[in-house]
């Protein structure tokens, strides 16, 4: 793989000030905590001196042959890897593989897996329509697979975040896309917020950025669904920082804005669907390459050129991990039409070169210098970094290297 580095200024790297999220070995919702950064600040075991000597130690088929399941990013807590599996959930021993237990859930279809308040949430749906309920939020023991509650959900739910006690979802009220909330600890529902939608759901400090039917955007508190401030552009979410304390904007160009206030600290006219950030850097892929910019300005500090489509990068350990696709066709924010109902054609066995089809450029994340090619990825599941081990998906099967 050949990376091309292109360096914008010098830049003196400080060691950001951990989250108060997870302990080392954990990595307990997608995207590493509430927040969705996608930096795991505890990660210290895998970085630039040891990645060169991990390799595969095990995997594992992500779903069964049913087109009921599909696969869904791992997350990992109380030392166990909970994880999609042929037929089900099951808890997976992340050192070894070996299975701790599993859940059978014949014609469901898994969308995310969350650890919180000693709990596995569970979002999924009905894979038979008509149903009573289109989607169900569960919640697990995490040790022993028991089931707590369940909470059957009226409407399609897709994407699901935890903060705060709260789990906020997307759904769909009256014609109108909506979020709706549900507590933890018992599955009741919290509130909803008719016609007022989270594209990109992302929590920063109990806050959510949401878009009004009629136009604007306000942050919401993710607690009572009370509105905390308003504006009338037309912003959604691509990201927040560890600390909670900002939102990361699109609409038009990528923002900085203050969560707790709706004040803009920065705007850039790049573009970023999604942003990674450790506090100190955003770090977003655009296209073939990885930008990486300054968290207090929004000046560029360097981008890298990969071969391929790049994903969603991935900072832990003093590294940044990318999936970048072979095809550089596959289905990318510039490229919607893969890998959709309509093109089944995209991400299939039988079509090896599209998305799926990856690998992870990892490199330095202060510089963007290569450190290790080669290991499998995918440009919609990104990496897993945690205990000193590398989790990759392709929504097919999970492997571990370390």
């Amino acid at each position: 793989m050949k990376i091309k580095v292109y360096t914008v200024a010098a830049v003196l790297v400080l060691v950001p000030a951990p989250a108060a999220a997870a302990s080392p070995s954990e990595w307990p919702q997608p995207g590493y905590g509430p927040g969705s950064t996608y930096y795991n600040p505890n990660e210290s075991r895998l970085n630039a001196g040891t990645i060169d000597r991990i390799r595969e130690r095990w995997k594992l088929p992500a779903h069964g042959p049913s087109r009921c399941e599909t696969g869904a990013d791992p997350v990992l807590a109380g030392g166990r890897l909970f994880t999609t599996d042929p037929g089900g959930i099951g808890a997976y021993d992340p050192a070894t593989g070996a299975r701790r237990w599993h859940l059978g859930l014949p014609r469901t279809t898994v969308r995310r897996l969350a650890i919180a308040d000693g709990r596995l949430l569970m979002l999924s749906s009905e894979c038979a329509l008509p149903a009573e309920y289109e989607s169900h939020l569960t919640a697990y023991d995490p040790a022993t697979g028991r089931r707590l509650w369940a909470a059957g959900l009226a409407k399609f739910s897709y994407d699901m975040r935890i903060d705060r006690g709260t789990i906020a979802l997307d759904s769909n009220q009256d014609g109108l896309a909506s979020t709706i909330a549900y507590g933890v600890s018992d599955g009741r529902f919290r509130w909803l917020r008719r016609g007022d939608r989270g594209d990109g759901l992302v929590p920063a400090g109990g806050r959510v950025l949401l878009r009004g039917a009629g136009g604007g955007a306000m942050g919401v508190s993710i607690a009572d669904g009370r509105t905390l401030w308003r504006t009338k552009n037309n912003w959604y979410a691509v990201g927040s920082d560890p600390a909670g304390t900002r939102f990361y904007v699109g609409g038009p160009g990528l923002s900085a804005v203050d969560a707790a206030t709706g004040r803009v600290l920065w705007a850039s006219p790049l573009q970023a669907a999604e942003v990674t950030s450790d506090g100190r850097h955003v770090y977003f892929a655009r296209a073939r390459s990885v930008e990486c910019l300054d968290a207090a300005t929004g000046h560029k500090l360097w981008s890298i050129h990969l071969h391929g489509v790049a994903g969603r990068p991935v900072r832990a350990g003093g590294l940044l991990y990318a999936a970048n696709a072979a095809n550089p066709d596959a289905a990318s924010p510039t490229n919607p039409d893969a890998a959709s109902p309509t093109n089944p054609d995209a991400a299939s066995p039988a079509n090896p070169d599209a998305v799926g089809a990856a690998t992870l450029a990892i490199v330095d994340a202060a510089t963007g210098r290569p450190e290790k090619s080669g290991i499998s990825g995918s440009v919609d599941h990104p990496a897993v970094v945690a205990g000193g081990r590398l989790f990759t998906t392709d929504g097919d099967e999970l492997r571990a290297y370390y």
